[in-house]
């Protein structure tokens, strides 16, 4: 994995992107939405250590600002949302009609992409959108507190989701079409089942994260495991009287599901709307156990690592019903969580972890330090706790995003490296990077791995088949020796999964095997 920095003038008068998506399959297109109410299309190439991005098309139909651009999975169609409070599905017309240029240098479009259909949403801005994995659907959150699912095919709505009670500022929907989750400002992750009955389409409300009890003291990062608290996070189903069991986990190798320290502050917005949803089957299995428990990703920032030791705060008081998320005053548009290409992982931002402590000067009162995060949860324990958490980011995080490639386990640590762009002067040359966090070309023996399958059942019907493990390449036979032994994963894959975190001033990048970040870019 390597990085470069490109600079670009992706819109008009530097009017802000809020969002950025690579074309997955087809001709690797890159879509970015801007705040000057376009759609770009551009093709980045890479030559050796160069790379080249080249101008392809603007999409003018969205009359107010563009907040999410997202690729359908399958085939060349590409959705868009924004402040109008319209989705646009995008094809490409079968007549090329040059549009009137774009920026300086008046660049001529090289395609050109017509309208399919236009759903609204009743004018209300659309803050975040997620395809089905089969391209059939796509769900939207949205600033009227409904997040809706539409067809696709039709652009016509088949189900509005109206349990939360702030704005809807992010989606997801699982690879392996068995969930669909959502973010709010009201403080809460919403989890919900797909299903289907009679050839209708029918959600079912799986988990609600919004409080948890915290512990008495802070996690040691010298502590392989976190101690087992005995209060669980206030997850709210629709059987609440009923214990529901973990789902059998679509994809192997998810950690256990453990109580973790959590938090942030209080307040939220009073607009109730009704859900009708049926209570979901319970069943029960074991989640395999991570080999190494991750009860937090340690922090690169000296001050921030030195409290997460206990630094003299061993006599932390417990924080009870203490919110996980941050709340509407958390300045931003986004709360954009995400599923792992797996499904074995769920990624929240805008995650806050109170601790409250005893002032040294008078023991009698206390002082509370909340630590900007990211939760994790596993697929297995969707309607449980986090198993994880992600401390030490300056500012909230506002977005999480995976890559698509499964990469093989290293054999060796790797160090955190630190990158400052400064592009505060246009005239001064960005400094190169430095090397790769990772070979970009590693052994032949081990280089590359192949994804899940995904199955062809149709959405939003669950698919009945369990995927399997990530194989390597056809070429690497059983007798090849597999990769020599290296850091023990801190999630029980066979596999690591890279992922990048967006805070308000930096991006932090990780993967699955180790508990610091790869890189911070800021």
């Amino acid at each position: 994995m390597k990085a470069a920095p490109l600079l670009v003038s992706w819109h008009n008068e530097n009017a802000p992107v809020y969002s950025a998506h690579f074309e997955k399959n087809g001709k690797g297109r890159l879509a970015t939405a801007g705040g000057d109410n376009n759609v770009r299309l551009w093709k980045v190439e890479n030559s050796g250590e160069d790379c080249k991005v080249t101008y392809l098309s603007s999409l003018v139909k969205h009359s107010q600002a563009v907040n999410v651009v997202r690729w359908c999975p399958r085939g060349e169609m590409l959705g868009s949302a924004g402040d109008d409070g319209n989705v646009l599905l995008w094809v490409p017309s079968e007549n090329h009609t040059p549009g009137g240029g774009f920026g300086e240098d008046g660049l001529d479009d090289k395609e050109t992409w017509r309208v399919k259909h236009m759903c609204r949403s009743l004018g209300s801005e659309i803050y975040d959108l997620a395809w089905s994995p089969d391209g059939l659907f796509f769900i939207t959150g949205s600033m009227d507190n409904i997040a809706r699912i539409y067809n696709a095919n039709t652009g016509q709505t088949v189900r509005q989701i109206a349990e939360h009670n702030h704005y809807v500022q992010g989606v997801a929907w699982d690879p392996l079409n068995e969930f669909v989750a959502t973010q709010s400002s009201d403080r809460s992750v919403h989890i919900y089942t797909l299903k289907t009955k009679d050839g209708q389409f029918s959600l079912a409300q799986h988990g609600k994260a919004t409080k948890m009890d915290l512990p008495s003291r802070r996690i040691s990062s010298n502590s392989p495991a976190p101690p087992d608290f005995g209060s669980r996070a206030q997850f709210v189903s629709e059987s609440a009287a009923a214990a529901i069991g973990s789902p059998i986990p679509s994809a192997p190798g998810t950690p256990n599901s453990l109580a973790l320290p959590m938090n942030p502050p209080p307040t939220s917005h009073s607009r109730r709307s009704s859900f009708g949803s049926t209570t979901p089957s319970v069943r029960r299995s074991v989640s395999p156990s991570p080999s190494m428990p991750l009860p937090a990703v340690m922090p690169q920032s000296p001050s921030m690592s030195g409290g997460l030791n206990g630094g003299g705060m061993t006599g932390s008081v417990g924080v009870r019903n203490a919110n996980l998320y941050a709340n509407e005053t958390f300045t931003s548009f986004f709360r954009r969580l995400t599923f792992a290409p797996d499904g074995s992982l769920l990624f929240t931002p805008a995650g806050q972890y109170k601790t409250s402590h005893p002032l040294t000067t008078d023991a009698a009162k206390t002082s509370e330090d909340i630590i900007n995060t990211v939760y994790i949860y596993t697929r297995a324990g969707l309607n449980k706790p986090p198993v994880a958490y992600l401390p030490g980011h300056k500012k909230p995080s506002i977005a999480v995003k995976c890559s698509p490639v499964y990469y093989t386990l290293r054999t060796v640590p790797s160090e955190t490296k630190h990158i400052t762009v400064d592009t505060a002067s246009a005239e001064e040359d960005i400094p190169a990077l430095p090397e790769p966090v990772m070979p970009s070309k590693p052994p032949a023996s081990h280089s590359s791995m192949d994804p899940p399958p995904f199955t062809s059942a149709p959405s939003p019907s669950p698919s009945a088949a369990a995927a399997m493990s990530p194989k390597q390449n056809d070429r690497e036979s059983s007798s090849t020796p597999g990769p020599p032994a290296g850091p023990q994963p801190a999630f029980g894959l066979p596999y690591r999964i890279v992922y990048g975190v967006a805070t308000q001033d930096a991006v932090y990048v990780y993967d699955t095997q180790q508990q610091k970040p790869l890189c911070i870019v800021e």
